[in-house]
């Protein structure tokens, strides 16, 4: 089917963030770029925002074949990681059906821009042959190019649009670095989410001329508000290492790793008190 596939980046071995997770998992590049391919294709089918909820940093090791995965991806930016649940980090550049929208929108406008450099070289290949009038008709000719605007002078329409039914058409990978750059705390997936729905709400102001002016206002309003917001409290960061908890079956409960080593240790000398009564 056209939508099984997904996108990468021609120099993602040299990516820093690919030497980062060779460091934490002492495997090659080429390796890992493989197992990036597998694991991003797994996201790209089973979640549809990047956020995939009941697996965590051990299952994401298991599922790659390498101890120490999910850490270095972390390290690169790519991945949050909490008890319950993995976020892949800029999912919407590269994943999910509005990426490959964009994407095959990129590819299409490539090609008919090299026909369209191909058509005019060939025109003017063509008028090279049969320009042979004498030198005052090309006076004129040259005279009557002066006079007239070239076709480029005129701006072309803005790409970004919005509908009902499918939302945003147009945002390149380009618009979104800026307006992460403009706007670091407005977080751009959850902002134009909420801005289409906006728009659906209030049917009578989705009929715009200028989306981009749009866009950029809604960004700038939530980075003068405080940035985005989850839950009524600003997005934390990530959790350590050391503080993160995971499901213990033994203990039936959560627990970090330093309590559940204590636990274990607990449980080992009331083991080894109870076996020097038996002898007593």
């Amino acid at each position: 089917m056209a939508g099984e596939w997904i996108k990468m980046r021609l120099d993602l071995a040299s990516d820093p963030g690919v030497n980062r997770i060779r460091k934490a998992t002492g495997i090659d590049a080429d390796a890992i770029v493989g197992k990036l391919h597998r694991l991003w294709s797994w996201a790209d089918v089973h979640t549809t925002d990047g956020i995939a909820s009941g697996v965590d940093i051990e299952w994401l090791d298991e599922f790659t074949g390498a101890v120490g995965f999910a850490e270095g991806m972390i390290l690169a930016g790519w991945l949050e990681c909490d008890t319950n649940y993995l976020r892949f980090l800029n999912f919407d550049r590269h994943n999910g059906l509005s990426a490959k929208r964009r994407c095959t929108q990129k590819t299409r406008v490539e090609r008919s821009r090299a026909q369209s450099v191909t058509v005019a070289a060939l025109q003017n290949a063509h008028t090279l042959r049969t320009d042979c009038a004498p030198e005052k008709r090309r006076e004129e000719k040259n005279k009557k190019n002066t006079n007239t605007a070239p076709s480029g002078s005129r701006s072309a329409p803005d790409s970004i649009s919005w509908d009902s039914v499918e939302g945003w058409h147009g945002i390149t990978d380009a618009d979104r670095d800026a307006w992460a750059t403009a706007y670091p705390a407005a977080g751009l997936t959850t902002e134009l989410a909420k801005a289409g729905e906006w728009l659906r709400s209030n049917p009578t102001k989705a009929k715009r001329t200028n989306w981009r002016k749009f866009v950029t206002g809604w960004l700038s309003r939530c980075q003068d508000g405080g940035g985005t917001r989850t839950g009524g409290t600003q997005q934390a960061p990530p959790t350590p290492q050391a503080k993160r908890r995971y499901w213990r079956d033994k203990y039936t409960r959560n627990m970090t790793d330093d309590e559940f080593r204590l636990a274990e240790q607990s449980s080992a000398e009331v083991k080894s008190l109870a076996a020097a009564l038996e002898v007593r």
